[in-house]
């Protein structure tokens, strides 16, 4: 997953960062290769050494968790987290890295899915 953070302001680098995570525990089928794409994320982020790297990954998934016990709440806050996003070209390059890492196991859930129909609905794609 390569994202060109470059234009991404710091509000919007961590809305992403919320997002892949969100949309990594949508699922519930976490994994290493998962986990060492966000680490890279994390460091083009700035966060250069791993225990900084761990803070900030620690905190985004408190931060998400509260969210991942309904469809309902994890809609609402990738929806409030995706209106960070107001430049087409971020919306298309955020939208692709979450489909990413949802696709990453060749498996699709309901709750992926529904999450990836109201993310392109949202930006319009």
């Amino acid at each position: 997953m390569e994202i060109d953070l470059t234009g991404f302001s710091a509000a919007q680098q961590h809305a992403l960062f919320d997002l892949l995570i969100l949309a990594m525990y949508a699922d519930g089928h976490l994994s290493s290769a998962k986990d060492e794409h966000l680490q890279k994320l994390l460091a083009g982020m700035g966060f250069d050494d791993e225990p900084a790297r761990q803070r900030e990954f620690d905190a985004a998934v408190t931060r998400i968790r509260p969210s991942i016990q309904s469809i309902y709440k994890a809609k609402e806050l990738a929806l409030g987290l995706a209106g960070e996003f107001t430049e087409r070209s971020q919306q298309k390059q955020v939208f692709a890295a979450i489909e990413q890492i949802m696709t990453f196991d060749h498996k699709i859930s309901t709750w992926e899915s529904t999450l990836l129909m109201e993310l392109r609905m949202k930006f319009r794609l």
